[in-house]
């Protein structure tokens, strides 16, 4: 019998984290959050959902939040893991197809993907751009041809939990661990899946996220270049 976990980093998301928590309990068999220095109700809310929650004295970042997950389950039995948003963007309903790779064909890395299929109408304009930009970067660095190198939904093989350095720690670590991944001989593939974009509550500038993002993948591209 397969085992799995879902990590939901988390921050100030007591709004939606309930109800991303007890749809991800219908398909996965743990949840665990790492309430990453919230303010608010996030962690009270995840433990009346049913989830485990590691707690952060300080917002660290998302980076950082994944390795404290990883870390935790790393000594664990888990044959597969999720990482999912807690914002209510990503459809948990989706866990499944993310989930089928891992088990039937022995994918180590499945990266949900919102333009698989194409364009997505949802997406802002602005935005797509500027993730078009980031793939390209990403793929480049990496060695390998995703279309959606910054999502935060994907499963994960058991095999890949220590091929994962977590040096960046905020929103550069989708494309760190996708360049980690490639650099381990990791097998990647890719499952469609849809965003409600009408929940997304941050607060970071879309233009400025995304050239931080861009600067660190050249970096990290860097710095894996000198260590070979």
């Amino acid at each position: 019998m397969v085992k799995s976990i879902a990590i939901i980093p988390a921050f100030n998301e007591e709004v939606a984290i309930g109800s991303v928590i007890l749809r991800t309990l219908q398909y996965i068999d743990d949840v665990l959050v790492i309430d990453d220095g919230s303010e608010d109700k996030t962690k009270q809310t995840a433990l009346l959902a049913g989830a485990h929650v590691l707690t952060h004295p300080v917002n660290y970042g998302k980076g950082i939040a994944l390795k404290s997950g990883f870390d935790y389950v790393s000594d664990l039995s888990y044959d597969v893991i999720i990482t999912i948003d807690a914002d209510g963007q990503h459809n948990p309903d989706e866990i499944p197809e993310l989930i089928k790779p891992v088990i039937e064909d022995g994918v180590d890395l499945v990266n949900g993907s919102r333009y698989l299929n194409g364009h997505e109408e949802n997406t802002p304009a602005y935005r797509r751009v500027g993730q078009q930009v980031l793939d390209h970067a990403t793929n480049i660095s990496a060695g390998i041809h995703v279309t959606d190198s910054q999502s935060g939904f994907r499963a994960f093989s058991n095999k890949a939990l220590p091929c994962f350095r977590f040096n960046d720690p905020g929103f550069g670590i989708e494309s760190e661990m996708l360049a980690d991944a490639s650099d381990n001989g990791l097998k990647i593939s890719e499952v469609p899946i849809t965003v409600r974009y009408d929940v997304n509550s941050s607060t970071k500038n879309p233009v400025t996220h995304g050239v931080g993002v861009l600067l660190k993948i050249g970096k990290d591209k860097v710095e894996r270049t000198l260590k070979k």
